[in-house]
């Protein structure tokens, strides 16, 4: 093991920096907690006792055993909201507990075959807006055709998902909200955004959802309503960092979904549905990608990322 990274799924530990990222976005975690984790894989496959960790972790500040159980909890938190299902700390009742490493066949392949490559087309500049838009939409027509050949954020409201659809092919939609207003803690969106979100309606005028999701702040909900507007889909709620994807895929099998989110939080959900770390994170000023996946009854995926700019933005000055 490298005594200072450590990579684990799509989390990399950093034991220097006491830091741990999910395809590069920052989690919280606490030092201590860190310091546990990476006594815990240096002694893999072994139980590692309370008193253990006494001595290694708590050594410089004398603390109750309780913190032992206590900074177990918050790692099993942290992998719970990062999507990883895997028992990695087992408890060895009355006597502490032992690290086991996910099965590498599985972390490796994981459950889908990636059988193409992204795309990246984009919009030449100088094109009209009735050309460009009517471009977008033949893609987009393009990719819900059905495939030759189904395959995480915790939904708040899965009662009222639609139950499967008779069709093969699964599609998800991954946009993020459009620009909000100001830097607060929850604000609107912006007049920009609202033309914005108003222009993603166009681009998916032949797209029709079945579900819709959203995260409770009011730049995304008033994002997908404006998106989803004059449809009868009403968007429910997630939570980002609680997204457990295979449950979530048997929810929405067959069925087409939009999904909006955020910067820090999307690039990785796409790749946890495809099983792979391809995209990297996203620029806080980026609001004009539309990641597009695509799952087969076989469970095998492909992703379009398209790079779609608002009509003004095309035009010459």
């Amino acid at each position: 093991m490298d005594n200072t990274t450590y990579q684990l799924k799509h989390l990399n530990i950093n034991f220097n920096d006491h830091t741990i990222t999910s395809n590069g976005v920052g989690l919280s975690i606490d030092h201590k907690a860190v310091e546990v984790l990476q006594f815990l894989i240096s002694q893999e496959g072994q139980t590692v006792s309370t008193e253990s960790f006494m001595n290694q972790v708590w050594r410089d500040k004398p603390s109750a055993p309780e913190v032992v159980p206590a900074a177990v909890a918050r790692l099993r938190k942290l992998f719970k909201m990062a999507g990883i299902t895997d028992e990695l700390i087992v408890t060895v009742h009355k006597v502490g507990y032992r690290f086991e490493p996910p099965n590498k066949e599985t972390a490796e392949t994981g459950h889908y075959t990636i059988r193409k490559s992204r795309i990246n087309p984009k919009v030449e500049i100088g094109l009209i807006v009735l050309f460009g838009i009517m471009v977008i939409s033949l893609l987009i027509n393009w990719i819900n055709q059905p495939k030759s050949s189904k395959p995480s954020t915790e939904l708040t409201q899965l009662s009222s998902i639609k139950p499967k659809s008779n069709t093969e092919v699964t599609q998800i939609y991954i946009l993020r909200h459009a620009e909000k207003v100001d830097d607060s803690a929850d604000p609107d969106l912006s007049a920009a955004g609202i033309e914005r979100a108003k222009y993603w309606k166009k681009v998916l005028q032949h797209t029709e959802f079945d579900q819709v999701f959203t995260t409770d702040f009011k730049r995304n909900i008033q994002t997908a309503e404006l998106i989803a507007d004059e449809s009868s889909v009403k968007p429910e709620l997630y939570h980002p960092m609680s997204f457990e994807v295979l449950k979530f895929l048997q929810l929405i099998q067959g069925q087409k979904v939009l999904i909006i989110g955020h910067s820090n939080t999307i690039p990785d959900m796409v790749n946890r549905l495809i099983n792979d770390t391809r995209f990297p994170p996203m620029s806080h000023e980026n609001y004009n990608i539309l990641y597009v996946v695509t799952l087969d009854k076989n469970g095998a995926a492909s992703t379009v990322k398209l790079h779609i700019e608002k009509p003004e933005k095309l035009m010459p000055e």
